[in-house]
């Protein structure tokens, strides 16, 4: 996903941990994590952008949906009274 300067060598996990914070700091981005955030970043606004959860697991490529109820806490809808058993009462519908 991330080719290094040989193109069929990708870069290692420490060179892209590296210019992540560059990039973080460059921006000006006070608040630092590691670039494994992006993932639940991406998770989190497929969510609030209405993406089903079935979608989102296969996007994320969990085999266990229960590993992709995880994000729904970051989900203020999902916060505010729509818990996991109303998302899996929608899965159901969505599939039937």
């Amino acid at each position: 996903m991330f080719p290094g300067q040989q193109p069929r060598q990708a870069l290692s996990p420490t060179a892209i941990q590296r210019v992540f914070k560059r990039a973080n700091a460059a921006a000006g981005v006070a608040k630092t994590g590691a670039i494994h955030a992006l993932r639940h970043a991406f998770a989190t606004h497929q969510l609030e952008a209405g993406l089903p959860v079935h979608r989102l697991q296969r996007l994320m490529g969990h085999s266990s949906l229960q590993t992709t109820l995880r994000y729904i806490h970051w989900v203020p809808s999902y916060r505010e009274g729509e818990g996991e058993l109303d998302l899996i009462a929608r899965l159901g519908q969505a599939n039937g």
